[in-house]
């Protein structure tokens, strides 16, 4: 699992496993499934991510995970 944060354009993306993609499906509002043309979960991408938590939520949560995440961009 890598988990990605681009803050220049806000979007979290958590990369679950490793397959050949098959489509996209957004879930709810700004949240984005990555599905396996076998119908795995590739990836999570969260749009505005910033927008949809409390600051103090999102700053927790990348300093725990983010930060520690290989191949982080922030």
């Amino acid at each position: 699992m890598m988990i990605k944060y681009f803050k220049d354009i806000d979007i979290l993306n958590i990369e679950l496993h490793e397959g050949e993609f098959g489509y996209s499906e957004e879930i709810a509002d700004g949240v984005i499934f990555d599905i396996s043309q076998e119908g795995e979960i590739l990836s999570i991408e969260v749009l505005d991510v910033a927008k949809k938590f409390r600051k103090p939520a999102v700053e927790r949560v990348f300093e725990k995970y983010v930060a520690r995440a290989p191949q982080t961009v922030v």
